[in-house]
């Protein structure tokens, strides 16, 4: 064979390679290729692994079904042990008749009436609340409970928040079951002025709190659906409702407040 001529470059390349090698492994940054470290040691020094969120533990509580509920409701109807929290019934006695042979029907055994009446009265006659609780203990005792409901007649007087506080303290007296104020308060009620009393005027402040020291529910209603303030046409969502009953409708601003100042009333 004949001899092969190898290039003078190459063999200087082959000479010095190995220098220059150590000379980059020497001078390289040693923060660049950290030492090799055991999978034993590596294990030890990893940051735990991320809490898993267990689920919650199962309810000890029994669940009941439908049919075992509307069994329990059954037998409550057929006892007379519902109640009725919102009704309004007329004083007159073909009216509460009337109103316990439909409760009757329906298995309700007691009905809260929210129309009980003012305590305020003439001298020597009983206030309306007073004769409307007289006549449904008599007639069909035990078939209601009376809420009453105020007298604005003299809103306008300096001392109208100690008389507030005085109907109330009769209405204790008398065996109120609890106060009801309607949406009158905010919507309908006004001064002497013309203007709308607010469902958190000042004056009525010392009332609520009598309410509260007597311990006596109350149920007030404030302001109405969003669609009452809506369009007064058949665009609106309750308009059926609104051509039976145009009084419910709230939207005229130069008559009524805005819903939402009713409801931000405190």
């Amino acid at each position: 064979m004949g001899s092969v001529r190898i290039p003078f470059w190459l063999l200087v390349l082959a000479a010095v390679a190995p220098l220059l090698a150590w000379s980059c492994v020497s001078h390289a940054p040693t923060t660049l290729r950290p030492p090799l470290r055991s999978p034993a040691a590596l294990s030890a020094s990893a940051p735990p692994p991320p809490a898993v969120a267990s689920a919650p533990p199962p309810s000890t509580e029994p669940v009941e079904d439908l049919a075992a509920i509307r069994a329990k409701a059954d037998a409550w109807r057929a006892a007379h042990k519902l109640i009725d929290l919102h009704m309004h019934i007329e004083a007159t006695p073909e009216r509460m008749a009337e109103a316990v042979r439909i409760m009757d029907s329906g298995g309700i055994g007691v009905g809260i009436n929210l129309r009980g009446g003012t305590t305020t009265h003439r001298r020597g006659q009983p206030s309306s609340f007073d004769a409307t609780k007289k006549l449904a203990d008599t007639r069909f005792p035990g078939r209601f409970v009376e809420y009453m409901n105020l007298d604005y007649t003299d809103w306008d007087k300096p001392d109208f928040a100690k008389r507030a506080v005085a109907q109330v303290e009769e209405g204790a007296r008398l065996g109120a079951g609890g106060f009801k104020e309607f949406k009158r308060l905010g919507l309908f009620l006004r001064d002497k002025k013309g203007q709308l009393l607010k469902v958190d005027d000042p004056k009525l402040d010392p009332m609520w709190r009598r309410l509260g020291e007597l311990g006596m529910p109350v149920s007030i209603h404030v302001a109405d659906p969003k669609a009452f303030w809506g369009p007064y046409d058949a665009t609106n969502e309750r308009w059926k409702e609104l051509k039976d009953h145009p009084h419910w409708w709230f939207g005229d601003p130069k008559r009524y407040p805005p819903r939402d100042d009713l409801r931000a009333a405190r």
